[in-house]
């Protein structure tokens, strides 16, 4: 398998623009210190597809949606139980990955 990782920085609240399974998605990422989590929504092709969507571990943060694209991942780094707090997630104690199984098998 292969996994790509989105870019995330120390800023509470974060832009980037990438190309997964052939697509543009324009992603903001943002960190709610009165929720005390990660968020981001995604354009993809210049179309909203998502708002608010919480950023958990060991979930496909993206299958409910049918985006037809892959998966969406958050997953621990060199700790089993890191979850993505407000500085796990920028330090890299979680990462956040995609994986399109169509991109795999060419």
């Amino acid at each position: 398998m292969t996994f790509r990782e989105l870019p995330i920085i120390d800023a509470p609240s974060q832009a980037f623009t990438t190309t997964l399974a052939g697509r543009r998605c324009d992603f903001r990422v943002n960190y709610s210190t009165w929720a005390d989590r990660w968020s981001f929504d995604l354009d993809v092709d210049g179309v909203r597809v998502l708002s608010g969507r919480r950023i958990v571990v060991g979930v496909d943060l993206i299958a409910p949606f049918n985006l037809d694209m892959g998966s969406i991942v958050a997953a621990p780094w060199g700790e089993d139980d890191a979850q993505p707090g407000r500085t796990e997630l920028p330090s890299g104690r979680v990462r956040l990955f995609h994986y399109d199984p169509a991109e795999a098998a060419a």
